[in-house]
Formats: C-alpha cells, structure tokens, sequence
C-alpha cells in the first residue's frame, strides 16, 4: 500500500517538502527514497522530510531510517492532535500517512481552535455534550490543511470513513468541495 501511495503521488522535485503526521517508523519517507532512487529523477537528499510520531523509540527508528537512506529531514516525538511542530498550516508539496483508525476519545477541547481541523469543520456529534466522533475525518482534515495550493496527499483510512454520515458526511463534502 505505502509502495502504491508513493507510485501515485511520485513525491519529487527539488526541494520538495514532504510530510507524514503518523510517520511510524518513516515508511513513506523511505519508499520515497527508493522511488526516487528507482526512477534516477533526482537525488534523495533534495527532498526534505518532515514527520510526528507519539511514541518516542518509533521516532527513534524512523531517525535512523532517515539517516540510513540519505534522506534530509526531521521527525519528532508529538501528538499530531495537540501539537504542531512544523506550523504544518498549507506548507507542504505531498502528504502521505497510514494514521490509527477510528481513534475514540479525542476531546474537543484539543482541535477546536486549531485551524488544521476545522478549516472543513469538526466531525463532532450536535449534542449538548458535544464531542468528536471518530478521528478520522480530523486526519483527512490535516492532511488538506497542511498541503500548499499545488500539494498533494495520499493516505490510508479505514473502510467506514468512505460512508461517514452526519458531521462527518458535511466534513467530507466540505473537503472535496
């Protein structure tokens, strides 16, 4: 899938910004290399990588898989909900991740006032307790948010985020509008 994702996008061109919010251990940012590599359109370190990851040794891994395959870049320890450490706002050429899935418990409090999710609105239930749903539809959101305006992004979601209803039916109209 991660093989696919970067075929399509072919995330290349000099100096290039790349960015995975949910990098893991910087799968996409290596296969970038080697699509790079493979394709002899250019060189690996003229791209530049960006990635977050909340667990500290993965960070530490994908550091090394950086370092590894001559890829330039930085990945940080940090929760993509509440931190933003590469003001990631319209700043990027490509985006491409493999977020978790159907994260519950995502309080309201942490994205409202981030334009990174609510540029398309907040997929949040009506009630008086209002809370997020489901966070896949705020991943989809940062992955919009953080592209410039000739960007492009390619991720993986699960299956029920393609027949979201409610919220986060208005918050996929909003997008591809």
């Amino acid at each position: 899938v991660v093989r696919l994702i970067v075929n399509i996008l072919e995330p290349y061109k000099p100096k290039a910004k790349v960015f995975d919010p949910a990098c893991g251990s910087g799968g996409m940012f290596v296969q970038s290399a080697h699509f790079i590599e493979q394709n002899k359109i250019g060189e690996v370190n003229e791209i530049v990588v960006h990635g977050q990851e909340k667990t500290g040794d993965t960070v530490r891994l994908a550091k090394m898989n950086l370092m590894v395959n001559g890829l330039r870049g930085n990945i940080v320890q940090a929760n993509s909900y509440e931190e933003n450490p590469f003001k990631s706002f319209g700043q990027y050429d490509f985006v491409m991740a493999n977020p978790p899935f159907n994260v519950k418990g995502v309080k309201e409090g942490t994205v409202k006032n981030d334009p990174r999710f609510t540029a398309y609105g907040l997929p949040k239930t009506k009630s008086k307790q209002a809370k997020i749903t489901d966070a896949n539809y705020l991943w989809v959101s940062l992955f919009a948010t953080s592209l410039n305006d000739t960007g492009r992004a390619g991720f993986v979601m699960a299956n029920s985020a393609s027949d979201a209803r409610t919220v986060e039916k208005e918050v996929r109209e909003n997008i591809v509008n």
